[in-house]
């Protein structure tokens, strides 16, 4: 792959090359050399430098589209600004709620500008007023001047991007990417021992680009190894899965990645008619990852597409972050599932392994004491190597907690079989629902003043779904001012508003049913143990 390159590196040497992003919306279709890429981001460059940014100001993109959000992302970066990728208001989200999160997002990150989609442009000027760090809320549609060239590259150990988790905590970390870090995860990827990538491998993604699988995985990865992938919008998959796989067979792709729930999505949703004509015999790398994986859901798909000619041992899972850039580990090509029972358990096989690290980088499991686990022992995921996190963006705290001597402790659980990584589930609450994460509290907080709640007496959390995300499980105290249906009813459109999610279930309990620690903590593990024994 070559020495480590920068960004900016790494787009004018692929702008060299004749491949380039294909584009994909609402049937239409745009294709864009990397060289057409380099030049619209050059332009992009000199209009944000001309606005009055400074080298090192962070700069949050909130863009819809695909090209302009990569060419806004580039741009940054050549003009010396520190990008920072944020998730778009959702479709079925109250906007005054997404803003009110994103003003959060912006002030703890000192951002000193926004560029966002022309639509939300009104949205982004009124959180400007409220935050004192944001001097410009400009439109990307208007980032267009005479082509600006670096003037001074950056090094590999400055910021690439910043990157905040989807919006759905109150006031996401932001984690901080080096140059560094970036290329030697991308490499890793792509060589040897990983994809094994040459020029005559090309992608289709359909996932979003404020995603690590997405951004890096399936946009940057392909620029940095030059070549060629088409992009289509998450939104076409969503609303028709077999767009991805007729995409696939169409484009001859040979690399596609997704996490469970597309797999899942797309064996419930597919049609026989949209297997007609269809040939996946390209498809040599089939990546999952991003959330649990569930056998049981590969094999599935494996079988519903056998005839459209797709390889079960095509499927590549994995294991990642990113806080780790994106991949941590990889197994090897072309073999079968491995599946194990759980280290604890003698029950049947469930969990999928995930492979060894990559290369120059190193996986370790750790038990509660510190010490390291023996083989198969269950304990926390912890990393080391190039592709650790420079940090949390201006929250040296919660750095200094992730980061220990040396390594990124990720708050995963899992064990090493003959070297290779069986992630078991996750020491943390987070909630994951389609491949995006939620935290509990923000959702408690959420209906903590709903009629009927008894304030800072919620508790949510996630139930295993085989094959799919959590099912979402919020158990309440109630003060009697309303039904338990009627307060279940307001609890899920509210919830439904604010953060585009569904709650499977919502428990009416009695006062004093919740615990609490002795410093004010709700007691959620304990409350999750009563609701799955049945004790509500």
């Amino acid at each position: 792959m070559g020495p480590l390159r920068t960004l900016p590196e790494a787009l004018d040497r692929a702008a060299r090359s004749k491949e380039g992003y294909t584009f994909v919306t609402g049937g239409v279709e745009v294709r864009r050399s990397y060289a057409d890429i380099q030049d619209a981001s050059f332009r992009v460059a000199r209009a944000l430098r001309d606005a009055g940014l400074e080298r090192g100001d962070l700069v949050a993109l909130v863009i819809t589209d695909a090209e302009q959000f990569l060419t806004a992302l580039f741009g940054a970066s050549i003009a010396g600004l520190v990008p920072a990728s944020m998730a778009p208001p959702t479709v079925t989200g109250e906007p005054s709620r997404y803003f009110d999160q994103a003003a959060g997002i912006l002030r703890a990150a000192g951002a000193r500008a926004v560029v966002a989609s022309g639509a939300l442009v009104a949205g982004f000027e009124g959180v400007r007023a409220d935050v004192t760090d944001v001097a410009f809320v400009l439109s990307r549609d208007d980032l267009d001047a005479p082509p600006l060239g670096p003037e001074t590259l950056p090094s590999l150990d400055d910021i690439a991007f910043v990157q905040f988790t989807s919006g759905s905590t109150s006031v996401p970390k932001g984690i901080a990417l080096t140059h560094r870090n970036l290329c030697a995860n991308i490499d890793a990827i792509n060589g040897p021992a990983g994809l094994a990538t040459t020029s005559e491998d090309s992608g289709v993604s359909w996932l979003p680009l404020y995603h690590d699988m997405g951004l890096v995985g399936m946009a940057l990865g392909p620029l940095y190894s030059a070549r060629p992938v088409v992009l289509l919008t998450p939104q076409a998959f969503i609303k028709r899965p077999a767009e991805w796989l007729k995409a696939i067979s169409r484009y001859r792709a040979t690399v596609s990645f997704a996490p469970n729930f597309g797999y899942d999505l797309a064996v419930r949703r597919i049609r026989d008619v949209d297997l007609e004509g269809l040939d996946l015999s390209c498809w040599r790398i089939a990546g999952c990852g991003a959330e649990p994986i569930h056998a049981p859901t590969l094999a599935a798909f494996a079988e519903r597409l056998k005839g459209a000619g797709f390889r079960a041992t095509s499927f590549l899972p994995c294991y990642g972050l990113a806080e780790h850039v994106l991949a941590a580990t990889l197994p090897p090509r072309g073999r079968t599932l491995r599946v194990e029972a759980s280290a604890e358990s003698t029950g049947v096989p469930s969990i999928v392994g995930c492979g060894r690290a990559l290369p120059g980088h190193e996986v370790r499991i750790v038990r509660e004491d510190g010490g390291e686990a023996r083989e198969r022992e269950i304990g926390e995921i912890t990393l080391a190597g190039p592709s650790v996190m420079l940090g949390y963006y201006r929250d040296e705290a919660s750095t200094a907690e992730a980061i220990r001597d040396g390594r990124l402790h990720t708050g995963d659980l899992g064990y090493l079989s003959g070297g290779e990584l069986f992630v078991c589930g996750r020491a943390k609450d987070i909630i994951i629902v389609n491949g995006r994460k939620y935290h509990p509290q923000d959702l408690e907080w959420a209906v903590d003043d709903l009629a009927g709640v008894r304030r800072g007496r919620v508790a949510a959390f996630g139930i295993s779904e085989q094959g799919r995300g959590d099912r979402v499980v919020m158990v309440v105290e109630t003060n009697g001012a309303s039904s338990p249906e009627t307060l279940a009813e307001t609890i899920r459109r509210h919830i439904s508003e604010a953060f585009g999610l569904y709650v499977d279930e919502v428990v009416s309990v009695p006062s004093g049913t919740i615990g609490r620690t002795t410093s004010g903590k709700v007691q959620r593990a304990a409350t999750k143990a009563l609701y799955e024994r049945g004790e509500r």
